[in-house]
């Protein structure tokens, strides 16, 4: 091999190295996505129906790509050390087959933010319309207005078109929406929240319940963690297109004489 192709083995050896570490990455966030209990309560109440999982899906994606990622690694630095035009074929062949799944993952984000972009109001409202007799969808609520201090979409009048009948007589708005005498423990177990007057929370006083909005934080919320999603699966494929681009330098080079 001349030295062209030996700089193609030693740089294809560090990508691979690289794309371990980002495969963990992929892997870690994937997962992160999944099992945060605000993320996954909060994925809930950004969504109309089940149909609508963009976000889910594309954190399954990127679960198999990371672990999927840990194979392709091991066959691309066992075709660098092994000259093996065999592995290397395989290891190309999987990297392209990885990229054009970021890219779905990618365009599935993609809608997703422009979905919640465009309709972010009409999406919160008709979660509480038609989802929030739904468990994971009170949670989500629920942790979403203690953290960010806010009551319903655009405000607490959201809560009159629900189907969801309420626990306590009188009762018009979950008791999240209230200003509360103990919001830490709440923020552990939202079924604990305790209104300091719910007479006069369930009567929209003012003073006692919370007259913001969630739609603001939410959004930003929604668009901040699938921008990261996004971003991570950028880095990853440029780093796999420069892994092809050496594995086929090296490959080429294979077999040639010094």
């Amino acid at each position: 091999m001349d030295c062209c192709a030996s700089i193609a083995r030693a740089l294809l050896i560090f990508f691979n190295f690289i794309f371990w570490i980002c495969g963990g990455a992929i892997l870690g966030v994937g997962i992160w996505f999944l099992v945060d209990k605000d993320i996954s309560s909060r994925i809930e109440i950004v969504q109309i129906d089940s149909g609508d999982d963009y976000f889910k899906y594309a954190a399954y994606l990127f679960i198999a790509f990371g672990a999927f990622v840990f194979i392709v690694g091991f066959a691309g630095m066992c075709g660098a050390i092994r000259a093996s035009k065999c592995l290397l074929g395989f290891y190309i062949f999987f990297v392209l087959l990885v990229i054009f799944a970021e890219i779905g993952a990618a365009v599935l984000l993609i809608l997703y933010r422009i979905e919640v972009e465009d309709n972010i109001v009409k999406l919160l409202q008709e979660n509480i319309k038609k989802r929030y007799g739904e468990e994971t969808v009170r949670t989500g609520w629920d942790l979403a207005q203690l953290e960010f201090e806010c009551c319903g979409a655009v405000n607490s009048i959201d809560y009159n078109e629900t189907t969801y009948n309420f626990p306590n007589a009188g009762q018009t708005v979950p008791n999240t929406c209230c200003k509360l005498s103990n919001r830490d423990a709440a923020l552990d177990d939202p079924s604990k929240a305790t209104p300091s007057n719910s007479a006069l929370c369930y009567a929209r006083n003012t003073n006692e319940i919370n007259t913001k909005g969630c739609k603001d934080s939410l959004k930003d919320w929604a668009l901040k963690h699938s921008t990261i999603i996004i971003g991570v699966g950028i880095g990853i494929a440029v780093l796999e297109i420069f892994s092809i681009v050496w594995a086929c330098c090296f490959c080429r080079n294979i077999g040639k004489d010094d």
